[in-house]
């Protein structure tokens, strides 16, 4: 899949499509406080419930899930939801794995994968205003702002 090197040399972050075995990890990722209050929903998700959004996840043509790689390591994961041309993207990181660029990493191999192998033409992102490092992650990764209040709305158009 898509390979990017990072800003450090020693770094390489990577993506791989999503399996059934990493639904735990990446339940427990979204469940972690700090990830909570940066989503849209802030509550707990039981593993049950998680469990069968993942199952769903893996089986629908409209979506894509990827788990963020750091020299191999399970890191993070980001979602496609696509629609026609365009998809929103989302992402969360390893709580040890945050401020550390790999967000930024992540995105630009998910943009290179979506607009090469995807075809896609447009990418869309929503973050709430007080998540300042999405936001940092996202422009750093080539998105514009194009909408800014509560939510800020960015995007990222196929060059």
């Amino acid at each position: 899949m898509s390979r990017v090197g990072g800003d450090r040399a020693a770094t390489s972050v990577s993506l791989r499509p999503a399996r059934l075995e990493d639904s735990h990890r990446v339940w427990s990722w979204r469940n972690d406080d700090e990830s909570r209050v940066a989503s849209f929903n802030s509550e707990f998700i039981p593993l049950e419930h998680h469990e069968a959004w993942f199952r769903d996840t893996l089986g629908r043509a409209d979506r894509r899930l990827y788990v963020v790689l750091e020299n191999g390591t399970e890191t993070g994961a980001v979602r496609l939801d696509i629609s026609t041309n365009e998809a929103e993207v989302s992402i969360h990181l390893a709580p040890e794995c945050r401020g550390r660029g790999l967000g930024t990493m992540a995105l630009r191999a998910l943009a290179d994968h979506a607009f090469g192998s995807l075809g896609l033409d447009r990418l869309v992102a929503r973050v709430k205003r007080s998540n300042a490092a999405s936001r940092r992650a996202f422009l750093a990764a080539g998105f514009l702002v194009a909408d800014e209040g509560d939510v800020v709305r960015l995007v990222r158009s196929k060059r």
